[in-house]
């Protein structure tokens, strides 16, 4: 199945936002991937709480 890209926005404080546009610039990423592997990592440290509950 193709991968579907969904757009969305999304308000921050300009400080967070320097913060991750910094971060990116480290890393060499943009900040769309930058935000996008930090999200996967939530999903996942979250799956793996939730898993250990049950």
């Amino acid at each position: 199945m193709p991968e579907t890209v969904v757009h969305f926005q999304i308000r921050m404080p300009p400080v967070l936002h320097e913060q991750l546009a910094s971060w990116a610039k480290e890393d060499k990423a943009s900040l769309n991937a930058l935000i996008v592997g930090i999200l996967e990592k939530a999903i996942e440290q979250h799956e793996a709480k939730t898993a250990t509950k049950e």
